[in-house]
């Protein structure tokens, strides 16, 4: 057949398809491994899955984030990325101080891959599925058929597990209600009706002497202690309780930090650590403080890291606490 092909010279070269190498090697690779997957009508590939109980992904419109646990590997079961700690301390990658455990991952305006979508659009709450994903569809942009990501799509083909948690329509509300869950929890007497704003709480647990505050330009020193509402401690500047939490690292230096109280052009309030500004929920805490005051202060991601999180210690749509004791210089 070669043969003839050769001969053939004045017939016309065919247009070769962005993804004609791609596919010949994917179809071929799931012949030998998977034959009897499952295609869906998009294109992935379901391997395995646990059907679970609860509510239905359905669409990003229905359900703008899920929380999940997952493992993606490549197409020779090489492990990219996980949320499992065991799995990362197996694997010798794990990292001291690292998050492990569930993620929010938005689903609106395409922020997942189509073929990361169409997994998940079918689970319920509770259900695993092992699923594998064509380089053609890790995009995210958005096609009718198989067809048009095969003609304007390329990525790297992978295999996910997710194991869906929670379907989310309202982020700021479940944020708060964890918040709210969280103090009524810890704190007696409290509820989510004692936010000071939206998704901002303090409760002070020593008061500054004669009820006195920060009213003008004026250095502090405070220690802090910042976790995550699981109690998992991502940082703080005192030696002892970076030691007793297993946070601790040679390479920092500890010991209370210069916070620097000043006011702006137009009088209110801004707070610096060094010379570095704090985040929202940090500095909203200790204006409610005072000298030698002692808080805790709860409040959600928008006043924290956001949709982002904090490199690998924080997750995104994380709410955070902070313990905070406004101390001497030394």
């Amino acid at each position: 057949m070669l043969a003839a092909l050769a001969v053939c010279s004045c017939a016309k070269d065919p247009v070769a398809g962005k993804n004609d190498e791609a596919k010949l090697y994917f179809d071929a690779w799931m012949h030998v491994n998977h034959p009897e997957a499952e295609k869906t009508g998009l294109g992935i590939y379901v391997l395995d899955e646990i059907p679970g109980t609860g509510t239905e992904a359905g669409t990003p419109e229905s359900h703008p984030f899920v929380r999940l646990d997952y493992v993606m590997w490549d197409l020779e079961w090489g492990i990219g990325a996980t949320t499992s700690e065991e799995l990362c301390k197996q694997m010798g990658t794990y990292e001291f101080g690292d998050y492990y455990g569930p993620e929010i991952w938005a689903r609106a305006n395409n922020a997942l891959t189509a073929g990361v979508e169409e997994g998940i659009s079918t689970m319920r709450v509770g259900g695993t599925k092992r699923f594998i994903v064509p380089g053609w569809l890790e995009t995210t942009s958005r096609y009718k058929t198989e067809e048009e990501y095969l003609k304007n799509a390329t990525g790297t083909a992978a295999i996910y597990e997710i194991t869906l948690r929670e379907v989310i329509t309202d982020i700021k509300k479940w944020e708060a209600d964890s918040i709210g869950r969280y103090i009524s929890k810890t704190f007696p007497g409290k509820s989510v009706l004692d936010s000071l704003h939206y998704g901002f709480y303090y409760f002070q647990t020593k008061a500054a002497p004669e009820g006195k505050s920060f009213t003008k330009d004026t250095t502090i020193y405070v220690n802090y202690v910042g976790r995550l509402l699981d109690g998992t401690v991502f940082d703080t500047n005192v030696k002892d309780s970076a030691k007793f939490y297993g946070v601790y690292s040679a390479a920092q230096t500890y010991g209370p930090s210069e916070v620097k109280i000043s006011k702006g052009e137009n009088e209110d309030l801004t707070v610096k650590m060094g010379s570095s500004s704090v985040i929202d929920g940090f500095e909203d805490a200790i204006l409610q403080m005072g000298p030698y005051a002692k808080g805790v202060s709860l409040f959600y991601s928008t006043l924290g890291y956001g949709s982002s999180g904090n490199e690998d210690a924080i997750p995104g749509y994380a709410p955070l606490r902070f313990d905070i004791e406004v101390v001497n210089k030394s």
